[in-house]
């Protein structure tokens, strides 16, 4: 990498192609100044169109919206100009994918998107276009009216760590806009198309939205909701707008959910939500109703299942683009001197005339061919990537099950600073030094009291870990007993001391296989209790014994089988059947507990801590035996709570 020579663009230095278009040229770059370590992506357009006037118009159009917008839902556009006779826009580097490249990846295992990560998606969309519609010019206090015109699965982007963008203002209409969209014109992706746009009304806000429902409606049912054999059949298909609601597809879209969608693909603009604020409302409310556990983190986690292999090997390549020497080139620019800057009509020729304005006709067919036409998709899939399943976490419980290591820092620190300072009895301070240094000396009993609190805390959630490092068993040495808890267990190599009670070791030799079919990304697997990431070759267990299987999704009845292998069968396939939806009620406690406090208790055959106080935690109906554990006070309280279906349980 230190010997190859690249190519400088301006200020900028191409890393590489990430597309070379026929009108423009995408590319990976580095920013050459003080800030050198940033990446960005470079846009620059072929010569021939850099001085085409209809084109360059175009071009400051899209400037004019997305210059002065900023929005973490949105692409930012860093810097323009005009380089060796090329026009060019710097932009935000998003290390992602497109929702395309997701739905694509996703049928390749036969899985949909989980519809809570669908939803989430959806909502976060909605926020950046609420942002670009509401868009009003600070310096002049004028209103944009930005309507994009062009959303779709290829102008979402979504970063590997779970952030979500869209791209793409190229054809969007604004008050800005040099000129309107002429007679005979379609500006966008047909199967996006609202049925007013072929009416041909004004458009608003409420156009956006409509692509936004198709969106999610294909993230949904994992298939394009408009497509025919032709364009004129397709064209037919928005006019009519019968549009089948995504849970006839999809069995596992919640009917709150159909009826968002629905809404907002109502054929009658006035039906649909008054703007995408309330779009974003609605779907936040059902998200958090329906999967109170959700984390915008569990974005990143499914986009690293999905992308593993993409990710580490750009990791390897910004490594190696970040050991280029840049000064050489930085040097090149300064004796260069080149001048950039904003666009003027004079400067690249640009001669306005009426007369002369071209029609442009920009319909993108490129993705219709390889669509599937038909009603029925494969829900489910028979293999997972990564090694975390998307979707609702099991709450604090599984939270707790990852090793938690506590580096402790060597005490010698001490040690040596008083032994110098006994070394240097001459040693004269000012009285500012003395104040500091007892106003520092006083707040050490205070540091200290913390930080034993602390690793008292995670000594006691990870009783497990130390007993295997000290040999002290932290919970039973609280409560005087064992209790199964759902974490992890470590294994120990400690050899028993002669004043240790010496516990018989277990060894499972995990010999036998288990093969599980019909399990999705959203699925969360248990062995006996213990949860396992299944990636779809199949699951170790052991051998002569019953081994209880639980199959865990959010949102729906948990699935159990027992299985026992021998050395005659070895290997069992379970074929998971269609989940059946839970039944849940809501438990909701009281705010007077003391920091720290847990709630334990056993769902569906697996230990359960959540920390306190609780507010509308969705539950399965049935009645529970649970008890509040406080681990920094050592206190413990048996409650009992009974949940019945859409009925709150509150507990004092």
């Amino acid at each position: 990498m230190t010997d190859k020579k690249f190519q400088r663009f301006g200020k900028y230095l191409i890393l590489d192609h990430l597309v070379d278009g026929g009108m423009a040229k995408i590319c990976r770059a580095r920013f050459l100044g003080e800030q050198a370590n940033k990446m960005v992506v470079v846009k620059m357009v072929q010569p021939q169109f850099s001085n085409d006037e209809a084109f360059v118009r175009m071009f400051q159009d899209e400037l004019n919206i997305t210059f002065g917008m900023l929005h973490p839902n949105i692409m930012q556009v860093y810097d323009y100009g005009k380089t060796n006779g090329q026009l060019y826009t710097a932009m935000e580097y998003i290390h992602g994918a497109n929702l395309k490249q997701y739905l694509d990846r996703l049928k390749e295992k036969k899985v949909v998107f989980p519809v809570e990560i669908s939803s989430y998606i959806i909502s976060q969309v909605c926020l950046g276009l609420h942002y670009a519609h509401t868009f009003t010019d600070k310096l002049t206090g004028k209103p944009y009216n930005i309507v994009h015109r062009d959303i779709s699965p290829h102008n979402i982007m979504l970063t590997y760590d779970g952030a979500v963008k869209v791209i793409d203002f190229g054809i969007a209409k604004a008050n800005t806009n040099s000129e309107a969209t002429q007679a005979g014109t379609i500006k966008g992706k047909l199967s996006y198309l609202a049925p007013e746009y072929l009416d041909g009304l004004e458009l608003d806000a409420r156009y956006d939205e409509f692509a936004v429902g198709i969106t999610l409606w294909e993230l949904l049912c994992s298939r394009k909701l408009f497509q025919a054999s032709n364009d004129l059949a397709v064209l037919k298909q928005i006019q009519a707008c019968k549009i089948v609601p995504p849970s006839q597809i999809n069995p596992s879209v919640p009917k709150e959910l159909d009826a968002i969608v629905m809404k907002a693909l109502s054929k009658d603009r006035a039906n649909r939500y008054d703007n995408l604020d309330q779009l974003n409302r609605a779907l936040v409310r059902f998200l958090y109703s329906q999967y109170p556990d959700f984390n915008a983190s569990d974005l990143s986690t499914f986009s690293e299942d999905l992308f593993k292999t993409e990710i580490q090997s750009d990791k390897a390549k910004f490594v190696e683009y970040g050991n280029i020497d840049t000064n050489v080139y930085i040097e090149d620019m300064k004796k260069e001197d080149s001048k950039t800057g904003k666009i003027s009509k004079k400067e690249v020729g640009i001669k306005v005339q009426a007369e002369e304005r071209l029609k442009i006709r920009e319909i993108d067919f490129s993705e219709e061919s390889s669509q599937v036409i038909g009603l029925e998709i494969e829900l489910k899939g028979t293999e997972k990537t990564g090694t975390r399943k998307a979707g609702r976490s099991a709450g604090p419980a599984a939270a707790t099950s990852i090793t938690k290591s506590v580096k402790q820092a060597p005490s010698s620190t001490v040690a040596k600073k008083n032994e110098k300072d006994k070394t240097n009895p001459s040693r004269v301070i000012s009285k500012k030094q003395a104040a500091a240094e007892a106003k520092k000396s006083n707040s050490q009993p205070i540091i200290i009291v913390i930080i034993a609190a602390s690793l008292a805390a995670i000594a006691y959630i990870q009783s497990d870990m130390v007993e295997s490092i000290m040999g002290i068993n932290v919970y039973k040495m609280i409560h005087g007993e064992e209790v199964t808890r759902g974490i992890s267990s470590l294994p120990t190599n400690k050899k028993p001391q002669e004043a240790d009670v010496e516990v018989p070791k277990v060894v499972a030799q995990f010999e036998g296989k288990v093969v599980l079919s019909g399990v999705d990304v959203t699925m969360e697997v248990y062995i006996d209790g213990t949860k396992f990431d299944y990636v779809g070759s199949g699951l170790k267990v052991p051998m002569d014994k019953d081994v209880v299987v639980l199959i865990k999704k959010p949102g729906f009845q948990p699935f159990t089988s027992t299985v026992n292998l021998t050395k005659e069968k070895d290997s069992s396939v379970i074929n998971v059947p269609e989940l059946e939806r839970a039944r849940n009620g809501l438990l909701t406690t009281s705010l007077n507990y003391t920091a720290g406090s847990v709630l334990v208790y056993e769902e569906s055959g697996v230990m359960v801590e959540r920390g306190l106080p609780i507010r509308d935690l969705q539950i399965p109906e049935g009645s529970y035996h649970a008890k509040i554990v406080n681990p920094i006070l050592g206190t413990e309280k048996k409650v009992d709570f009974h949940i019945e279906e859409n009925k709150k349980f509150f507990l004092e």
